[in-house]
Parts: structure tokens; sequence; C-alpha cells
């Protein structure tokens, strides 16, 4: 097996192992860049649990999202992209971000309701360790902010079905803890978000590899639930919740919030055993 049908069937594990952990549903996706063209990139609108081979994933241009008229061998050619599909959140994030390897879009309901405010930062706090990476409040992409510029015969359905869209969701990556973009599309600083949430939708999260930003997309959907239950306790007491300090959690995203060998066998023997592939 050669190094891009490696990562392919990697990219097919990690449906699998997303849909297992309640990431992804019947919506969502994961995608990779391809290795050997940097210029393109693999993801599939298949439900994840039907993803079983190459034949279900397609392949895309970073440019402008446009669809490969050769795909890869096996792959499925698109002959007409629907407008129900999100792969301009991919395309446009792989494009301004050169170091992005791996992209995760998740309607995750545990999620969902940490990006139901009317301010551009969301609830969401790092949690617990494995949850630093996340940091203080990170953005809500509200997708009605930029209807105005689409015409009036777009439909306001949330979905980020082309490339406009897809370069303003992009963009809030770039945001700086007071809502000030801080650099240019240099991977360097895209650290300064590694999640964003979308209001009334679910969330994005990104990395340098398949393995880290699936361990990212578990760790957003537990610290979720982590911090739902741990509201609901403080109603019921006089005490508060106490999250990671900034410090806490800075340290935690440099040592331990990233995907090891271990995590990586263990996912797809968890999903293998699960009986559904």
């Amino acid at each position: 097996m050669d190094s891009l049908d490696r990562h392919l069937s990697d990219l097919i594990t990690a449906f699998h192992i997303l849909h297992k952990h309640q990431v992804l549903d019947e919506h969502g996706q994961i995608s990779v860049r391809n290795p050997v063209d940097p210029s393109t990139f693999f993801t599939s609108n298949v439900p994840a649990i039907l993803i079983s081979s190459k034949a279900d994933l397609n392949q895309w241009r970073v440019a402008d999202g446009s669809p490969i008229a050769n795909p890869y061998d096996g792959c499925h050619k698109i002959d007409e992209v629907s407008d129900l599909s999100e792969h301009y959140i991919h395309s446009s994030i792989y494009d301004r971000f050169p170091g992005v390897q791996s992209i995760i879009h998740s309607h995750c309901s545990s999620a969902i309701v940490y990006g139901l405010c009317d301010n551009w930062r969301s609830m969401p706090q790092p949690s617990y360790l494995m949850a630093g990476f996340i940091g203080p409040s990170p953005p809500i992409f509200d997708i009605a902010q930029f209807y105005e510029s689409l015409p009036r015969s777009h439909p306001r359905n949330l979905l980020v079905n082309n490339q406009y869209l897809g370069d303003r969701l992009a963009g809030m990556l770039e945001k700086s803890n007071n809502n000030e973009v801080v650099m240019n599309g240099v991977v360097a600083d895209v650290h300064k978000q590694k999640v964003v949430f979308r209001r009334g939708h679910g969330y994005t999260t990104w990395a340098g590899s398949i393995e880290d930003a699936v361990w990212r997309a578990i760790h957003i959907r537990r610290d979720a639930d982590i911090q739902t239950t741990a509201k609901n306790q403080r109603d019921a007491t006089d005490l508060h919740v106490v999250y990671l300090t900034e410090e806490e959690a800075r340290d935690c995203e440099n040592t331990t919030n990233r995907a090891s060998r271990e995590h990586w066998l263990a996912w797809p023997a968890e999903a293998d055993r699960s009986g559904f592939w």
C-alpha cells in the first residue's frame, strides 16, 4: 500500500472512529490534505457509518473547492456539486493555512448548544486536562452576518455551501481573544484558535494530522458534556465551577493534548469491535 492509499485508509478509519464517539452522525465529515499533491484534499459527503472504501471518498481542489475531474484511483467522481455540500469549509481553511492537514466539521448536539450566543465568543471553557487546547471562549461563526453580501435568493439555511462563506469561516481562526485579526494567513500563528463554533450548526476543528484532528474533535465533545454537567450541578448548589487557568490550559496543550500511538491503536480497535463495519 503506497503512502496515499494509507492516508485514505486512515481517513476512512477516522470516519468510523468519529461516528463511534458521537462526533459524526448522518452529517459532518473529516477531510485530509493530499500528501502527494497538497493543492487537493479528500473527504466524503456520505454518512460516516456508510463509508467503507475509496469509492465513498471525493477529491477536491483547495484553491476554489471545485471537484477534481479525474480523482485518485478508486475515488468517486463528482459530476454535479450539491447545494447541500459543505466541502468549502475544508477548501477555504486548507487554502488559507498551508500547515493544516486535516479538518473536521461536526454537528455534535452536545457542542451545538455552546455556540448559541449573541456574541462573537462562545461559552466553552477548558474544563479538564485534555481540553486545554480549546482556550477561553473560542469564536462563533454566525453566518447571518454574511448573508447581506449574497443574493437575496440565496437560502438562509446556515450551510457553508460556497467559497465566500467558506473564506469567512476560515477567517475566524485568525481572531485573537480580543476579536482582532492578528495575522495574515501565516500558519505559525494559526494556533490562535483551534476550534470555531457555528451558531445553530456545530463546530469545526483542525490539526496537523488526521490523528490529532480526531483527538481534538473527540475532546471538544467530551469537554462540552463535562461543562454542561458542571453547570447543572452548580445550579443546584452554592458552589462555583473552576475551569483550567490560562497557564494550566497552555501547559496541557503543549504536553498532553495530542494523539498518541496508543490512542490510534485503541480507537480503530474500538470501532472495529462495535460491529458497525
